[in-house]
């Protein structure tokens, strides 16, 4: 973030100088400079405005690198510990797992890493999601309590240990500077999916509403140079292919540049029931099974669909699942998915296909905490699909 307690004077030249009061420091900077430094006017990560104007201007990454140093080294420019995430409620993360620093989760031999991003300033209608991490971490363990010896958890049904063997590291809440509009956010979001991602791991992200998972997305596709995307939702958010700047991007359109990354060469959307004015933008990209035609489909005939050699991002909002189910969102739709309906697609899916990422989303906490108990029961199964997946011989 820019350095607080300096003043900013305009030059002819483009340039500025920035005064420090307090003890008569000046910093004159040139146009360029001046130009990467604004680029923290809301705070962000080094390595994010590196990429974003890598893009806009390519061959900049190693001059925008150098001047970020430069401006960091004269005061200019100041840390701030966006990367470490904010514990949530009382230390407990998902299903009771200790919440662990950064580091320790990156180097330390779990499968998956869980990422909460209290962010919903990309709704339309009802906010509120942001508490959702929080409340998923605190009912989870009404499903599964993990222990230190990963023994997993019975399942009298199957007949079988869910998670057996399988370990889970919770690295909290990406925090946000007050008062903003969570850029910092979404940022740290990004930086810390990539991060898992380089580590071989995969991110679980715990929404928030469902613009978070262009952020995820990109976070993957700094490691995973081919990447499919799973979408379960009751809504399209997606109506035409978009590139560049993201001005106006929210829950609602977020798919739009999904679509539009050169990296992202499939979406397969599940349990879309929306009605709209228009017929959205068609894609080769973009595969549909759409209200509860999935239901009925063979899960070997779907996956035939879909390439063979990607692997996948799943992305869950809870309003795919029929309100009877799931009354606790922003958006709801009658006609969803019933849990079962729901667990019997993801599961399939996640034991057919290789999952790199998932984030469940667009959970609104309410007095009632059935949605939550249901929305973590849904996330157990997932994981534990995935898991057993990633573990067969090749």
């Amino acid at each position: 973030m820019i350095a607080p307690g300096a003043t900013r004077q305009d030059t002819p030249q483009g340039g500025a100088d920035l005064i420090w009061p307090q003890d008569g420091r000046r910093l004159a900077l040139g146009r360029t400079s001046l130009h990467i430094l604004m680029q923290f006017a809301v705070p962000a990560t080094a390595s994010s405005v590196a990429d974003r104007m890598e893009q806009s201007a390519p061959g900049s990454m190693e001059v925008v690198n150098r001047a970020v140093a430069t401006l960091v080294e004269a005061g200019a420019l100041c840390e701030r510990e966006v990367l470490h995430p904010t514990p949530s409620g009382r230390g407990s993360g998902l299903f009771g797992t200790p919440v662990v620093k950064i580091d320790d989760a990156m180097n330390g031999t779990d499968d998956f890493v869980v990422i909460g991003a209290p962010y919903d300033h990309g709704v339309t209608y009802r906010p509120g999601a942001r508490f959702g991490p929080e409340v998923l971490r605190r009912v989870s363990t009404t499903v599964y309590q993990a222990e230190a010896g990963r023994c997993g958890v019975y399942d009298v049904e199957t007949d079988s240990r869910l998670l057996a063997g399988v370990g889970i590291a919770d690295v909290g809440d990406v925090s946000a500077a007050p008062g903003g509009l969570g850029e910092d956010l979404l940022d740290g979001l990004e930086e810390i999916v990539a991060l898992t991602a380089h580590s071989g791991k995969v991110p679980v992200v715990l929404g928030g509403d469902h613009s978070i998972t262009l952020r995820v997305v990109d976070g993957l596709t700094r490691h995973h140079q081919r990447l499919g995307l799973l979408h379960f939702d009751a809504h399209h958010d997606f109506g035409k292919i978009r590139t560049g700047e993201r001005v106006g991007m929210h829950h609602g359109n977020f798919l739009d540049w999904v679509v539009g990354n050169q990296a992202v060469e499939c979406v397969a959307q599940f349990g879309i029931r929306q009605l709209t004015r228009n017929i959205p933008q068609e894609s080769e990209k973009v595969r549909r099974w759409p209200g509860l035609t999935a239901v009925a489909a063979d899960p070997a005939d779907m996956v035939s669909h879909l390439p063979s050699d990607l692997v996948w991002h799943l992305t869950f909002d809870v309003d795919v699942l029929d309100p009877s189910v799931m009354p606790s969102t922003g958006t709801v739709l009658p006609g969803g998915y019933t849990y079962r309906q729901a667990e019997t697609i993801v599961s399939a899916l996640c034991d057919a296909l290789p999952i790199v990422g998932v984030d469940f989303v667009e959970y609104l906490p309410g007095a009632d905490e059935a949605p939550g108990v249901t929305t973590s029961a849904l996330l157990l199964r997932t994981l534990h699909h995935i898991a057993a997946a990633r573990k067969k011989p090749l």
